[in-house]
């Protein structure tokens, strides 16, 4: 059964992509702040919000996957209503 396997191994890709993103946002954030351009910090802007944008997504499949896996799978449940 790799389904599975694939899926949590994505899920520690994930954890660990986004560990590094999170240092090297916090070692250079003061400094692209300090000199960043006009234009750079409307490009940090553009990323940030789609950043958020896939953060919200991101915490609907794991609702969704915690729901699931709560109800004992995706078959014959039912989807909580989204907020």
């Amino acid at each position: 059964m790799a389904a599975p396997q694939n899926f949590l191994d994505n899920l520690e890709n994930l954890q660990i992509v986004m560990s590094i993103a999170l240092e090297h946002v916090q070692d250079n954030r003061d400094q692209f702040a300090k000199s960043a351009t006009g234009v750079q910090v409307r490009q940090a802007e553009k990323s940030i919000h789609q950043i958020r944008v896939l953060i919200t997504q991101l915490e609907k499949e794991f609702t969704i996957l915690e729901y699931w896996i709560a109800e004992g799978g995706p078959t014959g449940a039912t989807l909580p209503t989204a907020k």
